[in-house]
C-alpha cells in the first residue's frame, strides 16, 4: 500500500519588500501629467469648490482666446456663455446657468433632473430653477427643454400671435396627439384646429442647437516655450497661461477664531487642499523646466532648424538617467504636453524619437531614404536592396527589411511602380 504523505498547514515568516504611494505623492504625480489645458480647469474647480479659494487671471496674449473663433463653427457652449456674459445677472446667476449649459445635450435639451444636479454643486436646487429659466430666454430660442414638448413650447411662447390650440397642446404635453389622427374624434378638439395646430408647429425648430458645432473648439497651450536670441537657446514654462490661486487668509483666520472644533477641522481641509494644490503645480513646474533645459540641449540642431531629420533619438530611460527620475515620471511629463518653438506648436513627444540603429533617428532614416529615392534615375529606380547598399555607403547598416518598413510608412512605391518609361 502507499502511504499518503499528510499535508499540515505550518506557519512561515517572509519578508516581502514593497513600494506604496502615498496619496500626496499620487496627487503630486496626477498634476505632472496634466496638459495645461487640464491644469487650468483643475484650479478653476477648486476655486469653485472652496470658499477661501479665487484665481487670479493671468494677463497674456493668450487670456482671450475663447473669445476668439471661426463663427461658422462656434459650438453651443461658446454661443451661450458669450451671452452670459453679457448678461447683467448677479455673478451667481451666471454661475448657475453656466453649470447648466455644461449639462446640455448635443440638441440642447436639459434632459437631466435638476434636483439630482443639485447634488452635483454646491448651488440649491431653488437657484438651478431660476436658472433654468434664465438658461430658456437665451438663443436659440428653445434651449434648455427637457424634452421635445417644452422646447417647442418655449419657442411657440416667443410667437406673435401663435395658434392656441398648439400652444395648449404643448404646454400639457400632447404633441403625440397630432402624430395619431384616429384620436382626434376623442380630443375635444376639431379635425380643422388641430390641422392648424400642426401647421404651426412645423414652422418651430426642434432641434435649436442643430446649427452649431458639437465639438467645442480647444486651444493647444504650449508647457515649454523655447526662445532663440543672439543664437542662443533659451527655454521657459508656461507658466502665466495658469491661473493664480489666492487664499483668503483673513476670512480664514476670523472664521476659524470664532468656530467650533468640526468647523475648524473643516477649514484646514480647505487650507490644505489650496496648499497641497499650489506645491503640486510649483514641483510640476519645476520638473517641466528641468526636462526642457535637458531636451533643448539634447535636441539643440532640431530647435534651431524645426528639419525633423536633425532629430537625435532618445528615449525615456536615457532622460531618466540624465535627469535622476523613474521612467514614469518623465512618461508622465511628456504626455499629452505641447513645446513652442519659432512660433510653432507641436507635440512633445516629438522630441523623444525611437533609435532605428546606431543612435540615428526614425526621423533621419525617413529624411536621407526620401532623398535617395528624390535623387534617383526615374527609368532605373533605386530597389529596396541597392537603398540598404546605398545607406551603407554613408556608414548606416540597415537590413532590406527595415527599409521596406519605412519606405512602406512614407507612401512609397516600389521600384517596379516608380519606373518611368
Amino acid at each position: 500500500m502507499v502511504q499518503l504523505q499528510k499535508m499540515a498547514l505550518k506557519p512561515k515568516e517572509q519578508l516581502v519588500t514593497r513600494l506604496f504611494l502615498s496619496p500626496k505623492l499620487k496627487q503630486s504625480l496626477n498634476v505632472l501629467s496634466y496638459s495645461t489645458h487640464d491644469l487650468i480647469n483643475v484650479v478653476k474647480d477648486l476655486a469653485e469648490t472652496n470658499p477661501f479659494v479665487s484665481v487670479k487671471t493671468p494677463k497674456n496674449e493668450l487670456q482671450n482666446l475663447d473669445w476668439i473663433g471661426d463663427q461658422g463653427s462656434e459650438s453651443l457652449v461658446d454661443h451661450l456663455l458669450s451671452q452670459v456674459r453679457l448678461n447683467s445677472w448677479t455673478g451667481k446667476q451666471k454661475k448657475a446657468v453656466t453649470f447648466l449649459v455644461y449639462n446640455l445635450d448635443q440638441d440642447g435639451y436639459l434632459r437631466a433632473d435638476l434636483p439630482v444636479l443639485a447634488t452635483q454643486t454646491e448651488l440649491l436646487l431653488t437657484d438651478l430653477l431660476k436658472a433654468k429659466k434664465l438658461l430658456q430666454s437665451l438663443e436659440p430660442c428653445g434651449i434648455g427643454g427637457k424634452n421635445l414638448d417644452e422646447c417647442l413650447f418655449i419657442q411657440a411662447k416667443q410667437k406673435n400671435k401663435f395658434d392656441e390650440t398648439a400652444l395648449t397642446l404643448l404646454k400639457n404635453n400632447q404633441l403625440e396627439l397630432l402624430a395619431q389622427p384616429e384620436l382626434w374624434g376623442e380630443s375635444g378638439y376639431s379635425t380643422a384646429e388641430l390641422q392648424a395646430a400642426l401647421s404651426a408647429i412645423q414652422t418651430l425648430n426642434p432641434t435649436p442647437a442643430s446649427e452649431f458645432s458639437s465639438e467645442q473648439t480647444q486651444y493647444l497651450l504650449p508647457d515649454l516655450i523655447y526662445r532663440i536670441e543672439d543664437q542662443r537657446l533659451s527655454v521657459e514654462t508656461a507658466q502665466a497661461q495658469i491661473p493664480e490661486l489666492v487664499f483668503d487668509e483673513k476670512t480664514f483666520a476670523d472664521l476659524k477664531g470664532q468656530s467650533s472644533n468640526e468647523q475648524k477641522e473643516y477649514f484646514l481641509k480647505q487650507k490644505r487642499q489650496y496648499t497641497e494644490l499650489k506645491d503640486e503645480i510649483a514641483q510640476r513646474q519645476k520638473t517641466m523646466l528641468r526636462l526642457g533645459k535637458y531636451l533643448g540641449e539634447y535636441q539643440h540642431d532640431f530647435l534651431f532648424s524645426l528639419q525633423k531629420e536633425k532629430i537625435k533619438a532618445i528615449g525615456l530611460k536615457e532622460a531618466s538617467q540624465a535627469l535622476n527620475l523613474a521612467p514614469s515620471t518623465i512618461s508622465r511629463a511628456i504626455k499629452d504636453k505641447y513645446i513652442q518653438c519659432q512660433n510653432k506648436i507641436f507635440s512633445m513627444k516629438i522630441l523623444f524619437s525611437r533609435q532605428v540603429v546606431q543612435n540615428i533617428s526614425q526621423e533621419k532614416i525617413e529624411a536621407e531614404l526620401t532623398k535617395m529615392i528624390v535623387r534617383e534615375d526615374a527609368a532605373a529606380p533605386l530597389s529596396d536592396q541597392e537603398l540598404v547598399q546605398k545607406f551603407a555607403e554613408t556608414g548606416v547598416n540597415l537590413s532590406r527589411r527595415v527599409v521596406t518598413k519605412y519606405r512602406k510608412k512614407l507612401g512609397i512605391a516600389n521600384s517596379y511602380a516608380r519606373k518611368k518609361t
